[in-house]
């Protein structure tokens, strides 16, 4: 074999190893599809670092530290109870209204205390489309009067469940389930944890002057409105409407599902559903077979 052959071969395979590394996610919880079996804790700076990746902060929301660790857990299409990461790529069903809402690291949280009540909402940062977002936000949800429950997520039990009380349960915002037309690009979905300020305990927020309108949603003024402070979490999911027929399709984070950073880059014409590495490794392939 020639020495120039050999330098090939080697940079071929350190390509390899190199983009493996690059392509593999390996901040805990945020490498796979967070199934019941398999949900694993996020830390609040993987969080912090996944919204500023996705371009959401400084683009929609200025500003994000989260205190707390927030999930929602839904149904995967494959019929599994899924906790979801915050840059996931869900289908249209999956984006359904979550059956839990959990925190951890709630004692990292300023000014809480175990009759602390607690608002949820969820909007579209890309309506009605990427490219012309002219109606963001678009508000999907918005209830208040959420409380911390005695019992754990049934999917990762260092979380503590919230729930709503059903004497409580008078969302301002009813629940509209994401359903973005077609070929209007990636929307972000965007959950958002606050904490309740007392007088809204028994009163709905219309006792503010707060406008029923869903699109056009102002978060700053929104905040000024009900006196809040900033938001103790979040997570955010992306649907893809280019793919499947519109519907989304179901996957492992998207790292770049706001146009930002992280990721290993795929090589121009490549079938994005191929790892990065497998092009280097069919590189080292062809080398050996002309030695």
């Amino acid at each position: 074999m020639l020495p120039s052959m050999h330098r090939l071969l080697g940079a071929a395979l350190s390509a390899s190893a190199l983009l493996q590394t690059a392509t593999a996610d390996d901040r805990p919880g945020l490498n796979r599809r967070q199934s019941g079996l398999n949900a694993a804790s996020v830390s609040t700076a993987d969080f912090k670092s996944r919204f500023e990746e996705s371009g959401i902060v400084p683009e929609v929301i200025a500003a994000l530290d989260p205190a707390v660790s927030f999930y929602a857990a839904y149904q995967s299409d494959s019929g599994q109870d899924a906790l979801l990461v915050p840059g996931s790529s869900l289908t249209v069903a999956e984006a359904n209204f979550p059956f839990e809402f959990s925190v951890e690291n709630l004692n990292n949280a300023t000014n809480i205390t175990s009759t602390t009540r607690y608002l949820i909402y969820l909007l579209d940062a890309d309506a009605p489309s990427r490219d012309d977002p002219n109606a963001r936000n678009l508000r999907h949800y918005l209830a208040g009067n959420y409380t911390i429950s005695s019992t754990t997520s049934s999917l990762l039990p260092t979380a503590q469940r919230l729930f709503l009380p059903t004497a409580n349960a008078n969302p301002f915002t009813q629940f509209q389930p994401p359903a973005p037309a077609p070929n209007t690009g990636v929307h972000r979905f965007v959950y958002a944890l606050y904490t309740q300020p007392p007088n809204f305990n028994t009163a709905n927020f219309d006792i503010v002057g707060m406008s029923t309108e869903t699109s056009n949603w102002s978060l700053p003024d929104w905040r000024m409105q009900l006196g809040l402070g900033p938001a103790i979490g979040a997570t955010f999911f992306s649907i893809d409407t280019g793919a499947n027929g519109g519907q989304g399709t179901s996957g492992n984070v998207d790292t770049q599902a706001g146009g930002g950073g992280g990721g290993g880059a795929t090589p121009a014409g490549a079938d994005a559903n191929v790892p990065p590495y497998a092009y280097a490794l069919a590189l080292a392939g062809t080398l050996l077979a002309l030695m």
